[in-house]
C-alpha cells in the first residue's frame, strides 16, 4: 500500500471525524443556500481521524509554496462563506463548531 501526500489552503473548520457519513453526503448534496454563498465541501486527513467542512479549497503543489495574507481575511466573500459554512454544520448537528479561519491542511495517508 502506497502513501498519498496532499496539502490544501482552505476556508473552513474541523467537525468531529465521528459525523456519519451518509448524513454528511446529503447535507453536501443539497444546499440550498449554494448559490448566495458557495457550496461547502469536506476533506479528510489520514485514514479518516480529522474531518473539516470548507468552501474554497486549492491545492498547493509539491515544492511549492502558498501565501495566507491579509488579503485573504478582507476578502468579500468572507460573510457568505460564514453564513453557508454554519447552515451546512447546524444540518449536521454541530450548531456550535469553531470559527471558520484559513486552514493549510496537509493530508498524509
Amino acid at each position: 500500500m502506497g502513501l498519498y501526500h496532499s496539502t490544501y489552503k482552505a476556508y473552513g473548520f474541523e467537525i468531529p471525524a465521528t459525523t456519519d457519513f451518509e448524513r454528511l453526503d446529503e447535507v453536501l448534496a443539497s444546499q440550498p443556500e449554494a448559490e448566495q454563498g458557495g457550496r461547502v465541501e469536506h476533506t479528510f486527513l489520514g485514514d479518516f481521524e480529522r474531518l473539516f467542512l470548507h468552501t474554497v479549497c486549492e491545492e498547493v503543489e509539491e515544492n511549492t509554496a502558498a501565501t495566507v495574507t491579509p488579503a485573504d481575511f478582507a476578502r468579500y466573500e468572507i460573510s457568505a462563506w460564514n453564513a453557508v459554512l454554519h447552515a451546512n454544520a447546524v444540518r449536521l448537528g454541530h450548531e456550535t463548531h469553531p470559527e471558520p479561519t484559513w486552514l493549510v491542511l496537509h493530508d498524509y495517508s
